[in-house]
């Protein structure tokens, strides 16, 4: 097992060498001058304040810095520097205001374009805050769509002033009122109106086709645990015994959801499986046994890095709740004690290539007894685990 936790340090402090490519990118300074170059995407979930960019690979890097750059694109990405008026409101219930009166503040921003045509989109995001706003004419000056939710007496009350907006924009080809009382303040209920809205006046770009998506994989998970468990005397005599490590296989299907930036870097997980352990030895005059079946529910974050379009390395980290099943029990000499449900922390480290990939997963030692036994049990375990993509 020592062994096989060194391969799991040593493969994640490799994967933390792995980084963001730049790509080929540009920016436009406040003269108006156009500089191609190359550009780290990180598929920006908030919208940035400065990017880092290369003159060619060889070169060093720089930043482009709000105040300095008017706009800048990299693969599917464009943003636009305005002066606005924008209303930061919450839909958070603790940080809702109580009033419907928008607070406008002046502030300089890069906007993210959505849609890019005789009316363009933007979009806003800063951690729970996510506005869209929209240009028109020469695209000189940008609008925020105004949505607003706030507390009244207890009740959420919505300012749905955006509707409004958008009839105004488009009621000259789109004058059904009706379309507008059923939009919704999201991007892409937004997106396909806007579209849609820009599709017969012209040339129309819709950015969001090559920006982050989130997506939901489905994988077959079998695999093999070296487990082994400790038992200590909690009064603190001489008293307990190690099994030795001893393979426990496992099978379980995951559901991973990639979450919709940051070049679909980060995802979330739950990995149920069952596994059974049985083992037993003998230690002076005493004769100990397990048998543990368990169904074990982690729930954690991945972090991918691409080696390219098709491989990647992972780490990942996930809290599991584990129930016993059926009649598992430690005992010696014939006195049993009962398994009790319980909880732990897992880490690990894997490669995938297309639909495959291979995992090695630390399990941070688990309690097995109930505290107020006068001895207790520890379950550790190293896991390989075996994936592969259903869709």
């Amino acid at each position: 097992m020592k062994q096989a936790l060194s391969l799991l340090l040593l493969f994640t402090s490799l994967a933390c060498f792995s980084q963001i490519n730049y790509k080929p990118g540009y920016f436009i300074t406040n003269n108006g001058t156009r500089t191609e170059c190359l550009i780290r995407n990180v598929a920006w979930k908030d919208n940035p304040v400065e990017f880092d960019y290369k003159a060619d690979e060889g070169s060093e890097t720089k930043k482009g810095v709000i105040k300095d750059v008017s706009e800048f694109g990299v693969e599917g990405y464009k943003f636009k520097r305005f002066t606005v008026s924008i209303d930061r409101s919450s839909t958070i219930m603790d940080q809702m205001s109580t009033s419907a009166i928008p607070e406008w503040k002046t502030e300089t921003l890069f906007l993210k374009i959505l849609v890019e045509g005789k009316a363009t989109l933007y979009q806003y995001e800063d951690g729970n805050v996510v506005k869209y706003f929209f240009s028109t004419g020469d695209h000189a000056t940008a609008e925020q769509l105004l949505y607003r939710e706030h507390k009244e007496n207890g009740v959420i009350k919505v300012n749905t002033k955006f509707r409004q907006q958008l009839y105004n924009l488009m009621r000259d080809t789109k004058p059904d009122v009706r379309l507008y009382e059923n939009t919704r303040y999201q991007k892409s209920a937004l997106t396909d109106l806007f579209v849609d809205y820009n599709g017969g006046n012209g040339e129309v770009k819709d950015l969001t086709a090559k920006q982050n998506r989130s997506s939901v994989n489905f994988k077959i998970t079998p695999g093999i645990s070296m487990a082994s468990v400790t038992v200590k005397d909690r009064l603190g005599n001489a008293f307990g015994y190690d099994f030795d490590a001893k393979p426990a296989f496992r099978i379980g299907g995951e559901v991973e959801y990639i979450m919709p930036f940051n070049n679909n870097k980060w995802a979330l997980f739950a990995d149920p499986n069952i596994q059974f352990y049985k083992n037993d030895g003998r230690q002076n005059q005493f004769d100990w046994k397990i048998e543990y079946k368990f169904i074990e529910v982690p729930f954690g974050a991945r972090h991918y890095m691409y080696l390219n379009n098709d491989s990647k390395i992972f780490l990942d980290a996930a809290y599991a709740i584990v129930l016993s099943v059926g009649d598992p029990h430690i005992s010696y000499n014939d006195i049993p004690r009962n398994i009790s449900k319980s909880s732990n922390f897992t880490a690990g480290a894997g490669f995938a290539h297309k639909k495959y990939s291979a995992e090695l997963r630390y399990g941070f030692g688990r309690g097995l007894t109930d505290l107020h036994d006068t001895w207790g049990a520890t379950y550790t375990s190293v896991s390989l685990i075996l994936g592969y993509k259903l869709f």
